[in-house]
This record gives structure tokens, C-alpha cells and sequence, in this order.
């Protein structure tokens, strides 16, 4: 959606924050080795939900950095906080998209990555009070609370 938005100009995005995100591609990531089963679930997923993409797991709509996606100069927000979990499928493909974002000469925000040690995907779900997923939720406020100090009056 912050692309679409940017892409279309409908808005401006203070920031935006990705827990977990569920990326896929055609390409093996050597995090997809983690739990080839959680993976093919997570591909029948996608084939089930856009039954009509001829692109499969390249298109833009699950692969951002996909041939032909929009170029993410567009992201219409000026900072992203991407949250991985170490035992995650989609890891790799986290830490892809902000790798592309720090290299994307034309978008000149801000990009920060948090990764939970010894986690899954969707964990904070299952166990919200662990103590990473503590963490996790401490790392996104306080990314909040910085766009939100760059709102104040000076």
C-alpha cells in the first residue's frame, strides 16, 4: 500500500513498519531452507489468494523486488523499520528489501532492521509476553516515538 501510494501520489507516509513481512519469489533464499513445509504453505498460500497472477511468486504484489515491480524510490514514506525473526522462511526476504532499500539511490529515506533471535515467523502472536517479542514491540515504538519527535514544533 506504501508503494501504491507513493506510486499514484495519493499521500505522504511518515514511516512505515514491516513485521515479519510476507515476501516471496521464485528465487531460493537460503532461509527457505529453514522449514521447506512452512515454505510450500506459505507458497499454496499466495496461489490461493491471487489465483489469477501468471507471475506466480514474482509478482509485485508478493515480490517487491520483482522484475517489473515499482522501483522503490517510490515508497511514499521517508523511514521503514523491517522486523525479522531468525527462524523464519521469509528472513532473507526481509532483509532483501531493506538491503534494496539502503542501495535505491532514489529514495532517500531511512531504513532500520530488527532481527529476533531464536524466533518464527508470527511468534509475538503465539507468545506476545517472551521476551522477544518484548523486544520487538520496544523496537517499533521506539520508531514510533522518533517520527513522532520529528513531528513536534521546534
Amino acid at each position: 500500500m506504501a508503494m501504491r501510494a507513493g506510486v499514484e501520489e495519493l499521500l505522504a507516509l511518515r514511516g512505515l513498519v514491516l513485521i515479519h513481512p510476507y515476501f516471496l519469489g521464485s528465487d531460493g533464499v537460503a532461509s527457505d531452507g529453514l522449514d521447506r513445509t512452512a515454505r510450500e504453505r506459505l507458497g499454496r498460500l499466495w496461489r490461493v489468494a491471487s489465483p489469477d497472477t501468471t507471475a506466480g511468486e514474482d509478482d509485485p504484489l508478493i515480490n517487491p523486488l520483482a522484475a517489473g515491480a515499482p522501483g522503490l524510490e517510490a515508497l511514499a514514506c521517508g523511514r521503514v523499520l523491517v522486523c525479522v525473526a531468525e527462524d523464519d522462511v521469509l528472513r532473507d526476504r526481509g532483509k532483501a528489501y531493506y538491503d534494496r532499500l539502503l542501495r535505491t539511490g532514489g529514495w532517500r529515506g531511512e531504513a532500520e532492521i530488527w532481527q529476533a533471535r531464536g524466533k518464527g515467523h508470527r511468534f509475538h502472536l503465539f507468545d506476545p509476553c517472551c521476551g522477544e517479542a518484548v523486544a520487538q514491540d520496544k523496537a517499533i515504538g521506539a520508531f514510533l516515538n522518533r517520527l513522532k519527535t520529528d513531528l513536534a514544533p521546534a
